[in-house]
């Protein structure tokens, strides 16, 4: 759970530089392009990360409950084993 906290931060670090589309054209600087290419894939990197590390932690719910068997409490349930505590009867 921590990760996915960590993991939330992170993209709303990223989320929050702004990838703007004069900085793909500049002339002065070629680079710009390539970078705002990167920012972009490392964004959608971590929405994947985060996607998947959710749908784990959903599936390990899901199977943990699934394994959890019911208690059975109807007609045919059996008592506690052992003796009365009283010797001779």
């Amino acid at each position: 759970m921590r990760l996915l906290i960590i993991t939330s931060l992170c993209l709303a670090a990223i989320a929050a530089t702004p990838a703007s589309a004069s900085a793909q054209v500049q002339q002065t600087n070629p680079n710009a392009a390539n970078r705002s290419m990167e920012t972009g894939g490392q964004l959608r990197a971590l929405r994947q990360e985060q996607t998947t590390q959710s749908n784990t932690l959903r599936m390990d719910i899901q199977r943990n409950q699934a394994a959890t068997p019911a208690p059975n409490t109807g007609p045919n349930a059996i008592g506690p084993t052992g003796g009365t505590g009283v010797i001779g009867r």
